[in-house]
């Protein structure tokens, strides 16, 4: 059960941050240029037109995305370390790659499935409104994208969680990952909510640097979730940490 406020996961997120942000920005920035790298090759001869070339692109981006999530698992692990007090190194980044890679892959094609239920509306709001051509078409379309990418942020975050229960228990299953945390969560799905949202100023000043300080604050994000699930599992007193109100960081007693 949570207990701890959303102030005091961020405050314990910018303790555990002070003098890690490099390695973390060097690790996300990897994550993030690997996949485009890898499907450069393939988006030669591409156009607009439906053929072979399309599909082969598409098919290889499929495989490189889920791929790559091992290393964007491999940042998470860097968090978690830090969360607890140990120190994380740029080489973390590819932790899952050597770790049971695939339970994590179950966990990422069902992340997607699960996300293309609610996409189908909106792929056919899309076609309706383009269609209709009405004001209250439009209205209804933005309103179904907005419930969908609120739906998406709160299945993302549920499967991080998902993610660092498996990084910590490397002897079960992705199934039995996925049961424990549900379980979990059950009464904490609303904390887990609010405290995404409390970002949101946060993403628009990011916005608003172009990207670049989203650099930044994406650790910052990251760090308080992982905290939030230390806090979930009892992860903090099971390592003898306490919050001092006149510290940043946690403290081990």
């Amino acid at each position: 059960m949570a207990n701890y406020s959303r102030s005091e996961l961020k405050r314990m997120a910018r303790g555990a941050l002070l003098g890690n942000y490099t390695v973390l920005i060097l690790a996300m920035l990897t994550a993030d240029a690997i996949p485009p790298l890898l499907l450069a090759p393939f988006s030669i001869g591409l156009d607009a037109k439906f053929n072979f070339a399309l599909v082969t692109y598409l098919f290889a981006a499929v495989i490189i995305k889920v791929l790559c999530q091992l290393l964007s698992i491999g940042v998470m692990r860097m968090h978690l370390l830090l969360a607890q007090e140990q120190q994380a190194s740029y080489m973390d980044l590819f932790w899952a790659v050597r770790n049971k890679p695939d339970r994590f892959l179950v966990v990422t094609l069902l992340f997607a499935a699960v996300l293309c239920v609610p996409a189908v509306p909106v792929i056919a709001g899309a076609f309706w409104m383009e269609k209709a051509g009405s004001v209250a078409g439009y209205v209804i379309f933005t309103a179904v994208v907005l419930l969908f990418l609120v739906l998406e942020l709160y299945v993302l975050y549920f499967f991080d969680l998902v993610y660092l229960y498996l990084i910590e228990h490397e002897e079960i299953t992705a199934g039995q990952g996925l049961r424990d945390v549900w379980e979990m969560m059950r009464g904490n799905a609303g904390k887990l909510f609010v405290l995404q949202l409390s970002f949101i100023g946060w993403q628009l000043l990011g916005a608003c640097s172009l990207g670049i300080g989203m650099l930044w604050i994406q650790p910052y994000m990251n760090q308080t979730i992982v905290n939030f699930y230390l806090d979930l599992t009892g992860g903090f007193e099971k390592k003898g940490m306490h919050v001092d109100a006149s510290v940043e960081g946690p403290v081990f007693l």
